[in-house]
């Protein structure tokens, strides 16, 4: 069983003191007392003016006021930017002064090589192939698979194979093979004794000396 609020109107239960609806205190129906819980005892009899006051409804109870909404606190105001600070202009790289150039010395030329050689009567022969001087050549120069040239020799100061005048790779070498009294290769005014199976190589303005006759590089 359930009865209603006097206040609300909303249905409560018999032994609710409050509403729940509402909040106020309803009391007990009828105003009541509940039995004190020791046991029973003799109430007294309430006044007519007591019964009367409480038959009246109470006032009433003012609800508590709504909380605020919190606000958020006010954020701190936004520091202002600081001004950039100007950019400085891009220093320019020193430029290196560029290295003078050294100026391309001309290679030096290979000495010409020799192609004629002059004999003392006046006689030129090529120097394309193997020549072999001498008083009597003839019998020697097969050794050096070689063409004989006989030179004159009245004082006998030349052997019978004296001188051998080659071509080789890029150049013309002379060579003597063991001549008793040696040849001279005159260069440049300056005379050299040539070495004993030694090749030595020619350029054109040589001089050969064997014994009294003089051949001419050219």
């Amino acid at each position: 069983m359930s009865t209603q609020c006097r206040f609300c109107g909303e249905a409560v239960r018999p032994d609710s003191m409050f509403c729940p609806s509402c909040g106020q205190l309803i009391g007990m129906p009828g105003g009541v007392v509940p039995p004190f819980p020791g046991g029973p005892t003799g109430a007294p009899t309430a006044s007519p003016a007591e019964q009367q006051r409480a038959a009246e409804p109470l006032p009433p109870v003012p609800l508590p006021a709504p909380l605020a909404a919190e606000q958020p606190p006010a954020s701190a105001p936004a520091a202002a930017p600081q001004p950039a600070a100007p950019q400085q202009p891009a220093q320019p790289e020193p430029v290196q002064p560029a290295a003078p150039q050294e100026t391309p010395q001309p290679a030096a030329s290979a000495p010409s090589l020799p192609t004629t050689v002059s004999l003392p009567d006046g006689q030129h022969l090529g120097l394309d192939a193997v020549l072999v001087f001498g008083r009597s050549p003839e019998r020697g120069a097969a050794a050096y698979q070689g063409a004989p040239v006989r030179l004159d020799d009245p004082a006998r100061a030349m052997s019978r194979v004296h001188l051998v005048l080659s071509p080789a790779t890029g150049a013309v070498i002379a060579t003597d093979p063991g001549s008793a009294n040696g040849t001279l290769l005159e260069r440049d005014g300056t005379q050299y004794a040539l070495v004993p199976g030694t090749p030595s190589a020619l350029v054109p303005g040589d001089r050969l000396l064997l014994g009294d006759a003089v051949l001419v590089i050219s």
